[in-house]
């Protein structure tokens, strides 16, 4: 029925699994990346705030090679008395190529146990990020585009190296682009963090051919039809690239999503790929923590008449996405027989109606080769959860290729009936549920192992999920 892809960070590994040919990223441009120069740990990078030092075998040795690495942490301004933001770190600037280029920022970071940042919300306590900033002069001048990744925070894996890998797009007018490690305290949290063997480079950003109207928003939403909170956006930090993105958040109607979607002409058996690069940030109303919200792709086939005859969707962003950097998604299928239209769609889904707004840019719907992608004709089935393992809510996808009815229930290990999520009769087509770790009784469920099981027409599919503690 679908295929649903979930793409991670690295914009080769992208390229790779969309089966472009990989780009060849330019040699390393940092100067002492390992902080081992014999000038000083940070020769030949430029340094701001009091908590830049150094990790040594005669200090803290955490080292991910060699003999030094970077550490940093708060600055602790005014603390304990009246604290103030404080942001401090390290970076390096360099020209920018013209426009067309991607630029890739990549190392390893650490969190010791022994001094950890607190916390589960990412935008309320410290975070480390790694970022590419874009300046519109060759010293000072104006950020025109940027993007990053958290490296360091409440929910950091502890005493291990981890890869980081952040990208973005040089923009029209770029003159300078920096590689940047940033410490924000917004308060005197403890807890630092160390980075290792870092590398910037750059290349030609493949080009990808593209049916769609206006899918960088140059134009505002010219070309999309929109329905619910969709809005033009141009600020620099809400835009992946230059000239725009839309800006999405929740209807607060339950059952009433906003969204945006074009519909082009195709044929039954052609396969489609829609592709989104999406962003909730720490700037503005965030999507994270206990926050339910959450982003869909999805293609829909229609025949002559505008009747569903199936597509498939994927998981975009939710309260798991990282946040602060740009995210793609994509999600492939099959046009089914009949099939005159398809239809691609975002769609901002809120559960329990919370404030909240998802950005997107960037997106593309092109025709793919069919082998490997799972026809559009509808049968039944489950999504994985998503997340999974969860705490606080999980959601999971379904599809049911006849219209009849249809049960969705969540079992102990023991077999035993713990919550009913849909039951009655459905139309053929996609849906999801969500389950918030309760029972039917409105009591938690204790912490464990799970089975989701969709009934339909004497069949039945089963999936398992973790409710964490």
């Amino acid at each position: 029925m679908k295929r649903l892809i979930r793409v991670g960070l690295r914009t080769l590994a992208l390229a790779a699994a969309c089966g472009l040919s990989t780009p060849a990223l330019a040699a390393n441009q940092l100067a002492n990346p390992g902080f081992e120069a014999a000038g000083g740990g940070y020769s030949g990078w430029f340094t701001f705030g009091s908590g830049v030092n150094l990790s040594t075998t005669a200090t803290d040795n955490i080292l991910h090679n060699g003999v030094a690495a970077a550490k940093i942490f708060g600055g602790f301004n005014n603390c304990p008395i009246a604290p103030t933001f404080n942001v401090g770190g390290f970076g390096q600037a360099f020209t920018a190529p013209s426009a067309g280029h991607t630029y890739e920022f990549s190392g390893f970071a650490y969190m010791a146990s022994s001094d950890s940042i607190p916390g589960t919300n990412t935008c309320l306590k410290n975070r480390v990020l790694a970022k590419i900033a874009f300046f519109n002069a060759a010293a000072g001048g104006l950020e025109i585009g940027s993007n990053e990744i958290v490296i360091g925070d409440g929910s950091t894996t502890k005493d291990a190296w981890k890869g980081f890998t952040v990208s973005a797009p040089t923009p029209p007018g770029a003159q300078r682009v920096e590689a940047l490690i940033l410490y924000l305290q917004p308060g005197c949290d403890p807890g630092s963090v160390f980075v290792d063997d870092v590398s910037l480079g750059h290349y030609p950003t493949p080009s990808e051919p593209n049916t769609l109207t206006n899918p960088s928003f140059s134009t505002a939403l010219t070309g999309w039809t929109t329905f619910g909170n969709v809005f033009a956006e141009t600020r620099s930090f809400a835009r992946r690239t230059a000239g725009g993105s839309a800006k999405l958040f929740s209807t607060f109607v339950t059952g009433s999503p906003s969204g945006l979607f074009q519909s082009k002409p195709t044929t039954a058996g052609t396969a489609w790929e829609f592709k989104v690069n999406a962003l909730t940030t720490c700037q503005e109303s965030p999507i994270n923590d206990t926050n339910d919200n959450f982003l869909l792709a999805r293609i829909v086939f229609k025949d002559a008449l505008g009747v569903e005859l199936g597509g498939g969707d994927a998981l975009v962003l939710d309260a798991h996405t990282p946040i602060g950097t740009w995210t793609p998604s994509s999600v492939q299928a099959v046009a089914p027989t009949g099939t005159a239209t398809v239809e691609s769609y975002v769609l901002f889904i809120s559960p329990t109606n919370q404030g909240g707004a998802a950005w997107i840019d960037d997106l593309i719907l092109r025709t793919v080769p069919t082998a490997g992608v799972a026809p559009g004709a509808l049968s039944l089935a489950l999504s994985a959860p998503a997340p999974n393992p969860f705490r606080g809510s999980t959601r999971i996808g379904f599809a049911l290729p006849h219209e009849g009815e249809l049960s969705i229930r969540v079992y102990d290990v023991a077999g035993r009936g713990v919550a009913t999520l849909l039951e009655g009769t459905r139309t053929a087509g996609n849906g999801s549920v969500q389950w918030d770790g309760r029972r039917s009784d409105g009591s938690l469920a204790a912490p464990g192992i799970y089975q989701v099981v969709l009934r339909s027409n004497g069949q039945s599919v089963t999936r398992r999920m973790v409710l964490a503690n």
